[in-house]
């Protein structure tokens, strides 16, 4: 059987729970039986996790060869995050699929090896948190694993079944455990408990997909704090080149520059003026909607000229925005057109 184990906690391990399309998590010397397997696991573990290199050993149990085979899952940079340990007999069966990844709360970038797995697509070492929620279909308690990504600190964390989309589209169940990695991040391990599955009759983003072809535009939620777009609303507009996301290689700058609304790419040059004085006159709840015309850089390197309609998140904390962006004609003059709530226009 397969087992993943945090890096950061090598006495625990996670399995399937066959039939039950649920997970296991406890210590592994109750997990594998007898005490002596149990202890061979342990020990190839620990190898693993000091070696950064694969490692197994065989013990004998009741006239039977067993084996504890166990391979490094490397993060972000390198070192093993997790590791994936296999207890039984020689012939071993297909591991299930796992994503490791570290979630930078004030980024709000996910971090990888960039080797792919059930939710990540392989090449993308960074992706943008709002692009990684955008995949999770349904999950417990979704405000509350938000919450722990922004508030990352010792004793945060979140676990629980998440139906999410596979990097070819397909529909998969995993269960996710996030914990505190480092201040204002999160480490993530998401272990998939049932094989990936084709759309059916009704696609899962349905009530998503709806809105936005009705809307004809796209809606996100903007933490002023952190300067972040946290979480698309429908899905976002597929002609921009939105940071850290898939579609955007190529055009996003380097991978190591720190990024946020105040000083993304996206907004062209000459109309980074007006965008930047509104969005300190929304943070700074000068102002509480505003409605604004602005271009946007595209995947193909050229401009689109959209509507962004921003109002303060009801009945939320006020460091959350709502945004609606909505392309227009390209010959519609940049600037602001509306203003509402607190002071007057402060140019």
């Amino acid at each position: 059987m397969w087992y993943l184990i945090d890096a950061a906690e090598p006495d625990r391990g996670i399995r399937q729970v066959p039939g039950e399309g649920g997970v296991r998590e406890r210590s592994l010397h109750r997990l594998v039986r007898p005490s002596s397997l149990a202890a061979v696991a342990s020990s190839v573990v620990g190898q693993v996790i000091e070696s950064n290199d694969r490692a197994e050993r065989e013990v004998l149990v009741r006239g039977a060869i067993q084996h504890a085979y166990a391979e490094p899952v490397p993060g972000p940079d390198g070192a093993p995050l997790a590791v994936r340990l296999w207890v039984g007999a020689a012939r071993r069966d297909q591991p299930p699929g796992i994503d490791v990844f570290v979630w930078d709360g004030g980024q709000w970038t996910v971090m990888s090896h960039g080797g792919g797995g059930t939710v990540l697509p392989g090449g993308h070492p960074m992706l943008h948190g709002a692009w990684f929620l955008s995949r999770i279909v349904e999950c417990e308690d979704r405000d509350r694993l938000v919450a722990a990504a922004l508030q990352a600190a010792p004793g945060v964390q979140w676990q629980g079944t998440m139906q999410v989309l596979t990097p070819d589209d397909r529909g998969a169940k995993v269960f996710g455990f996030f914990r505190y990695h480092a201040p204002g991040m999160l480490r993530g391990l998401l272990l998939q408990v049932e094989p990936a599955r084709e759309p059916g009759l009704v696609a899962p983003t349905y009530h998503r997909d709806a809105a936005a072809a009705l809307l004809g535009s796209t809606a996100a939620l903007i933490d002023v704090e952190t300067m972040q777009i946290i979480e698309w609303l429908t899905p976002p507009l597929t002609e921009i080149a939105w940071r850290h996301h898939p579609a955007s290689r190529g055009v996003d700058p380097g991978e190591a520059d720190t990024f946020d609304l105040v000083t993304t790419h996206l907004v062209h040059p000459d109309d980074f003026e007006i965008y930047g004085r509104t969005l300190m006159s929304l943070a700074c709840e000068q102002v509480e909607r505003a409605r604004l015309v602005v271009r946007l850089l595209t995947i193909s390197r050229e401009w689109c000229a959209v509507e962004l309609t921003c109002i303060r998140l009801p009945r939320g904390l006020p460091r959350f925005l709502t945004c609606l962006i909505r392309p227009v004609p390209s010959d519609t003059p940049p600037g602001v057109a509306v203003w509402g709530g607190g002071s007057a226009n402060p140019a």
